[in-house]
């Protein structure tokens, strides 16, 4: 189940503490693409060895239509930027910010407005 992390707590995931504020300032900021964002939320998924990765669910703006390369473009951005900005907070327990394995498998999934996690809150509201 995916939480909305905008609005949310810090979550935790495999020794990273991640914050809204964290998440957020990734996405945004130096992402020239960053304003075909509409929202996004955390949820971790499970891996082969059925430890936690975070994985951060991106919902584009209604009227965002983005080509495959556009798409691969604006995942990358927006993993280097929530990498960037949890390296330099340094809050991944036990290891560098660098070595830490919530920020190496951090994962982006780009999903168009009202789909995937975001489906739900569309009906509701």
């Amino acid at each position: 189940m995916a939480r909305t992390v905008r609005a949310g707590r810090p979550s935790s995931i495999r020794g990273a503490i991640i914050t809204p504020q964290d998440v957020e300032q990734g996405l945004y900021e130096g992402n020239p693409l960053a304003a075909l964002i509409e929202g996004f939320c955390l949820a971790p998924a499970a891996g082969g060895d059925l430890e936690s990765r975070p994985v951060i669910h991106v919902q584009l703006r209604p009227e965002a239509t983005l080509s495959a390369v556009e798409a691969d473009r604006l995942a990358r951005l927006c993993q280097q930027g929530v990498r960037r900005r949890l390296a330099a907070t340094g809050r991944c327990a036990g290891a560098p910010s660098e070595e830490c394995p919530a920020v190496q498998e951090l994962a982006i999934v780009l999903h168009r407005y009202g789909t995937g996690p975001f489906a739900a809150v569309r009906e509701d509201g």
